[in-house]
């Protein structure tokens, strides 16, 4: 008979007659079973032995309630370069220390009269370095005093507007300062360089002039020769002044004079060619109050220079035609304070190119061809 496929099947379970090898215990833990029952290696059925992952970290040391934190020694930083009477040994290590990869320092050496406005010149080029040339500008700090550190972001400040800082006093006559500025230009094929401002006090260069009622007068002070007498790239930037009066002080041409003598006697000896630069200051003033003077020299700085100062100025042109000169501006300052309102940055520009052409051999910023130039004209901008 055949079966029906759709009728339910009766299954019966047969129950197993013998007891099973192997029971587990529900009471025992994961790890209990694991260790009593470790996993196979399939290939050598032998059991395998896990490594601890902690087992090759030291044990933490145990607490010490008398343990005290020793901070890393840090070497103390100058607090200022004070001005001192070298002695020969001294001169003798600061022209070697100076030596040491002479050919990558650049050294920019400022003279002038007092309050002929050499600290701001420098704060002018450090501002337009900062706010507006192409590259990566910072101040060095593992070189510099404390003083500089501190005069260097007054500096900016006072570019910056920031109202409420501290105002500029004249450079202290016991200290100099050394702004150590490194710049590294977006354009790869132009090579960075590290530029060393030296901003000395106006009385550090009346020290050429030779008058008896001064002691140690007639020469430079020597922290300032030992550069000269290096090998280090210098250049010199002498600082005029025309606002300035020279009532009963010593007339800015006699101390330009003599220091460029200084310079010609150490260039001489050491068979040198410093880089020179003349710079008339404050041309916001010049252009206020000696404008019949500029416009009867048509505007040119060379031509003023040699009818204000022309037993300075006439042995400076001279000596070189490579030796430059500009009316130098930098903005307007506000009338009751010393904050910059607007700045220009067409001086602080050709003056920082030309230092950066004279210590590498090409322009910073990308000089302007006939045809922009004469575009320039065209368009009023020239």
């Amino acid at each position: 008979m055949l079966k029906n496929p759709f009728e339910a099947v009766e299954q019966t379970i047969e129950q197993p007659t013998e007891e099973p090898t192997s029971t587990i215990d529900l009471e025992k833990s994961d790890l209990q079973i694991k260790e009593e029952n470790p996993p196979l290696d399939f290939a050598t059925e032998e059991p395998v032995i896990e490594k601890n992952e902690f087992a090759a970290f030291e044990p933490l040391p145990e607490f010490n309630s008398n343990y005290t934190h020793t901070p890393i020694n840090k070497q103390a930083k100058l607090d200022k370069r004070e001005v001192k009477e070298l002695s020969d040994e001294e001169y003798h290590e600061r022209v070697k220390a100076l030596n040491e990869n002479a050919d990558n320092k650049h050294y920019v050496l400022f003279f002038g009269s007092p309050a002929s406005g050499k600290t701001w010149i420098i704060g002018s080029v450090l501002h337009y370095m900062k706010n507006y040339i192409g590259g990566v500008v910072y101040l060095q700090t593992d070189r510099t005093a404390e003083s500089e550190e501190e005069l260097f972001y007054q500096l900016q400040d006072r570019f910056n507007g920031i109202v409420g800082t501290k105002k500029l006093t004249s450079t202290d006559t016991k200290q100099y300062f050394e702004m150590h500025i490194s710049f590294t230009p977006t354009d790869k094929s132009k090579p960075p360089i590290e530029i060393v401002f030296v901003d000395a006090s106006g009385e550090h260069s009346e020290e050429a002039f030779h008058s008896r009622d001064k002691n140690k007068s007639g020469m430079l002070p020597n922290y300032l020769t030992a550069i000269l007498e290096s090998n280090v790239k210098t250049k010199i930037a002498f600082v005029y002044d025309q606002s300035l009066s020279d009532n009963g002080k010593i007339p800015q041409m006699n101390v330009l004079s003599e220091v460029f003598t200084k310079i010609q006697y150490i260039q001489s000896s050491q068979d040198k060619q410093f880089p020179k630069a003349l710079l008339l200051s404050k041309a916001d003033k010049i252009f206020a109050s000696d404008m019949a003077a500029v416009e009867h020299n048509g505007y040119d700085p060379m031509l003023y220079a040699l009818e204000k100062i022309p037993a300075f100025a006439n042995s400076f042109f001279n000596e070189s035609p490579n030796n430059k000169t500009i009316f130098y501006r930098m903005g307007k300052f506000s009338v009751n304070s010393d904050l910059l309102t607007e700045f220009d940055k067409e001086c602080p520009e050709k003056f920082f190119n030309w230092l950066y052409k004279e210590g590498m051999g090409v322009s910073a910023v990308k000089e302007l061809n006939c045809w922009d130039k004469f575009k320039r004209w065209f368009s009023g901008k020239a």
